[in-house]
């Protein structure tokens, strides 16, 4: 069991990482150029993922409430990055798919997300990676995500 000076220094470590892929977007400025946050683009990558999705599959997934996922993809509808689409069946249901600009956006954000995190591991070795890798799927997998 970790200590708690160890659980702190982990949750911290955690925290680092997730406000450096928000800087670095800053710095580059891909907000700017694009349009889309950190958030916007997280919730396009799960609809990319996992489309066709509803918002109440989404809010779910990402564990977030139903009102700020309905923000997040009134945002992307905006940018004409993600479609919406009644269902026949249920007329209280909207399927949501990405457009084709959104598909580009979410190749782009892949390539993008990509790259910062191999940027953000450079000082551990291939193996350690790999470790690093297999014991967060395994954390995130207990905390009932699946991606």
């Amino acid at each position: 069991m970790l200590a708690k000076r160890e659980c702190i220094q982990l949750n911290q470590s955690v925290f680092s990482l997730a406000n450096a892929y928000r800087s670095r977007m800053v710095r580059e400025g891909t907000v700017e150029r694009t349009g889309l946050s950190l958030a916007d683009r997280s919730t396009l990558m799960v609809i990319g993922q996992s489309e066709p999705t509803t918002a109440r599959d989404l809010s779910k997934r990402m564990d977030i409430n139903p009102g700020t996922i309905s923000v997040y993809v009134q945002q992307l509808v905006e940018h004409g990055l993600v479609g919406r689409a009644r269902d026949k069946n249920d007329r209280r249901t909207w399927w949501l798919r990405l457009t084709e600009k959104g598909t580009s956006a979410y190749q782009e954000t892949l390539q993008g997300t990509a790259a910062y995190t191999r940027d953000f591991l450079s000082p551990l070795s291939d193996e350690e990676q790999q470790t690093l890798h297999q014991l967060l799927v395994r954390v995130v997998r207990g905390l009932g995500y699946e991606w």
